[in-house]
């Protein structure tokens, strides 16, 4: 044989052998995978049923998930509900977990830790499964657990920390995995009862509460929480009273929250018992069965679960963890048919044993516990005011039926009607329950029918809607005190009875509401009360007839509000107002505004009346005074806003009225006729001056001065400039800004009063040479533009003078004018020089 070929064939069998001697220390007959659980590849996390964790030296963990929902329990050591989250992560990580590199790594099992191994985790789904076994935990450079797998027994492995680190119980420690990972405690669920805490006990069904003899129990109804321990005391509160102090139990939510809230914190608030020490230990937490304070729980869950635990004594807060719940509350706790107890994390619960043994704090004490947004029909006063609600929110709105002659349906008022139902609705009106008497409801009660989602819409406008359930019905019955017996019944036939304050304070409202008033209010009560309204600038014919009678126009050629005289008038206290004159346009808007701002009659006192009541009221044909308000822009159909103004009511201060387009009769303040009966609609503003067309004014005046009436004589010159052509004083100079001055405040002058005087008299000082002031405004042609006369005062106080106006037509009175504008200028000619 050729020597150089038997050289390479040796050479090639000894690398090949060098080969399998290698691959032997990594590897067996199985071909390798991404995955460390083999058996389970393609396993998805919700196929796994079970998870066993072992020890060395047979200590065991099992824990199933249930075959109908995603919870698992703990059913070795003991049966105990699991914290399904934790044990699932467990199982996720577990799964995807993969061997990752690690430098010097060798074939020696026992090298880290895993001969034998420390402890076991084996995943099950149905017959598969697969087991990691846990070996030393390294968080020096790069951190790993060294594993070895039922797969591949013989082969060490080294996982990332990271991927796997649910399984341990603190982060940022090495060393056994045995003594570092999960166990019992930590997987227990934290929670004493399997129920929904963020719902405070939604979906609990049902709880019952023993303590010192007494047993309070309580069940979910169909129209909420009942007693069924004391029994026949009825409905409980479900909400409470929110002002109560803490620790206090008035409604189930807040019982269930405080009771569903109770939860260990860490695993170190698990603690084992031993058997022989066990009936010390229970007495010591106030948990044995002679423990006055102890109060047995059983609740039972929508989903079936019961539960019962035993409440003891306060317990001192476990060692902090890092990472853990802050520490309040504690209490120790006793599951039945788990082992050992549990320090859980507790509100306020100083008053459990209290409600248990008197639970009327949890009575319900709403007359009505119906959502108010389902109550769409109320019957009042024994039947006589029926009330429904029309439409979908928000735009539905009371309306008041039974009456068709007087044109029902017709729109309630809402805020009367919400003041109804606040009073019906309002929390815990109800102080007692006396014993059924129905001695208390005789003559004089007050029936009220409420329904809740009671009616089917009308498909007819005008047709009531149709009753499809039946009615809560309270009777308001004899009065006791400050208190009025109320007897419920229900739409099953449930009948209870309260006692509940004659007067209840409604929210933030400021003043209580009587409740039989409020049972008892009328149809006329109910009315709507809002009037059709206007905006006085949309006005543009205003008339009356009656106490005074006149019609006005808006003159619409004028860029400021002006009103004419469309016709001869009449004003109360004989004013004469002639067609075409100007009228005061701030009186008439006043008068619009008082009108167009009264938005709600006071209240309604005949929907319906007869031509006789009409007479009565002083709203025949010709009423007291009759006012009529023409729209611009408005519909042919809504075009005016009329109002007849009748006679007084018992109250001197208030009168009857109408409002055209609606029968009703309703009381309005008296002012508002007496704003009419006072107003001069005579133009005041008569003082009108363009100061671009003044060239000459003329002064007289200041007779108490120089002896005698004086005159001062200013002209304007070319420049525009004032100068004085004559004047009471030598060397005169005019400051022309004082000029202008004068001329704005005759532009801004009202006539104060019109007097009945219409030729001069002594007292009016209009002759007198030591009072008269005459001002006279020329054009440049020499004509007049404005002649006032003022004379002496027109009261006691002088802050008003007698004055005669060329504005003023002949025939018509003296007028009386602010004196303080003219203080000044009355003073002396020094007013108008620099």
């Amino acid at each position: 044989m050729n020597f150089r070929l038997t050289a390479i064939l040796f050479g090639t069998l000894f690398v090949l052998g060098l080969v399998l001697l290698i691959l032997s220390f990594f590897s067996d007959e199985r071909p390798p995978t991404d995955i460390i659980l083999e058996e389970l590849v393609a396993t998805k996390p919700d196929q796994i049923d079970t998870i066993e964790f072992e020890r060395e030296g047979g200590t065991r963990l099992k824990m199933v998930r249930s075959k109908d929902s995603n919870q698992w329990s703990i059913t070795e050591p003991y049966t105990a509900k699991a914290d399904s989250a934790a044990v699932q992560q467990v199982v996720g990580d577990l799964l995807r977990a993969k061997p990752t590199t690690y430098p010097g790594m060798t074939n020696n099992p026992a090298v880290y830790g895993l001969q034998p191994p420390g402890m076991k985790v084996t995943l099950r789904a149905g017959d598969k499964s697969s087991t990691v076994n846990l070996g030393n935990v390294t968080l020096g450079g790069k951190g790993v657990v060294f594993v070895t797998t039922s797969a591949r027994p013989g082969r060490p492995m080294a996982v990332a920390h990271s991927t796997v680190e649910s399984l341990f119980r603190e982060a940022g420690k090495d060393g056994v995995a045995a003594d570092l990972a999960k166990w019992t405690g930590d997987f227990r669920s934290r929670q004493i009862f399997p129920a929904d805490t963020a719902g405070a006990g939604d979906d609990v069904t049902g709880v019952t509460l023993s303590a010192r003899g007494k047993t309070l129990s309580l069940a979910q109804s169909q129209r909420g929480w009942k007693f069924t321990s004391p029994a026949s005391w009825g409905e409980a509160d479900p909400a409470g009273d929110v002002t109560a102090r803490p620790g206090t139990f008035t409604g189930v939510r807040p019982l269930l929250g405080a009771l569903t809230s109770l939860q260990a914190l860490s695993a170190a608030d698990f603690l084992g018992i031993a058997a022989d020490k066990e009936a010390e230990m229970l007495k010591e937490f106030g948990l044995d069965d002679g423990s006055p304070d102890r109060v047995r729980v059983e609740m039972m869950t929508k989903n079936g679960q019961k539960t019962t635990a035993f409440i003891g004594n306060k317990a001192e807060a476990a060692p902090p963890t890092p990472g853990a719940m802050p520490q309040t509350g504690k209490r120790w706790v006793k599951v039945e048919g788990q082992p050992g107890v549990i320090r859980a994390n507790a509100g306020d619960l100083s008053g459990l044993v209290s409600v248990i043994e008197n639970p009327d704090p949890l009575r319900d004490r709403n007359l009505l516990a119906t959502e108010r947004l389902r109550i769409d029909g109320l019957d009042l006063a024994n039947g006589a005011t029926k009330l429904r609600r029309v439409g979908t929110s928000p735009a539905a709105t009371w309306k008041l039926y039974g009456n068709p002659a007087a044109g029902d349906p017709q729109i309630a008022d809402v805020a009367e009607a919400e003041r109804i139902l606040n009073v019906l609705t309002e929390r815990r009106t109800v102080r007692s329950f006396p014993s059924a008497n129905d001695a208390n409801f005789g003559q004089g009660s007050v029936a009220v029918k409420v329904w809740a989602d009671g009616f089917d819409p009308a498909t007819d406008a005008k047709a009531e809607p149709k009753e499809k359930g039946k009615p809560t019905v309270l009777t308001f019955g004899k009065q006791e005190g400050d208190a009025i017996h109320v007897r419920r019944v229900l739409p099953d036939g449930t009948t209870e009875h309260f006692l509940v304050p004659e007067k209840i304070k409604v929210g933030a409202a400021a003043e209580p509401t009587e409740v039989l008033a409020a049972m008892n209010k009328s149809r006329l009560d109910l009315l709507e009360r809002d009037l059709k309204g206007f905006a006085s600038t949309n006005a543009i014919a205003f008339s009356a007839q009656g106490a005074s009678t006149f019609q006005l126009t808006r003159d619409t050629t004028s860029t400021q509000p002006m009103w004419r005289f469309a016709a001869d008038g009449r004003g109360p206290t004989g004013q004469v107002y002639k067609k075409g004159e100007v009228a005061d346009a701030p009186t008439v808007q006043g008068m619009l505004d008082i009108l167009a701002t009264t938005p709600t009659a006071t209240r309604i006192v005949d929907e319906a009346p007869t031509a006789e009541k009409l007479l009565q009221y002083g709203l025949g044909e010709t009423p007291r005074l009759r006012v009529i308000v023409g729209l611009k822009d408005a519909a042919p159909t809504d075009a005016e806003r009329s109002y007849e103004l009748g006679k007084e009511t018992s109250d001197p201060n208030m009168l009857y009225a109408r409002q055209g387009g609606n029968p009703r009769v309703f009381t309005l303040p008296k002012f508002i006729l007496e704003k009419f009966i006072n107003a001069d609609l005579r133009n005041r503003d008569i003082f009108k001056v363009n100061p671009a067309e003044v060239a000459r004014v003329e002064i007289t005046g200041w007779g108490n001065l120089f002896g005698a009436p004086a005159e001062l004589i200013l002209e304007k010159n070319k420049e525009g400039v004032w100068t004085a052509t004559k004047a009471p004083t030598t060397g005169y100079t005019v400051d022309s800004t004082k000029v202008t001055a004068l001329m704005n405040t005759l532009n801004s002058l009202r006539v104060e009063a019109f007097t009945a005087d219409n030729t001069p008299e002594p007292k009016h000082g209009l002759a007198d040479p030591k009072q008269v002031f005459v001002i006279t405004l020329a054009t440049a042609t020499g004509a007049h533009h404005l002649h006032l006369r003022l004379g002496g005062p027109a009261d006691a106080s002088g802050t008003t003078l007698y004055a005669l106006t060329s504005r003023m037509p002949d025939g018509k009175p003296i007028v009386t004018v602010d004196a303080a504008p003219f203080k000044a200028y009355k003073e002396g000619p020094a007013a108008f020089a620099r």
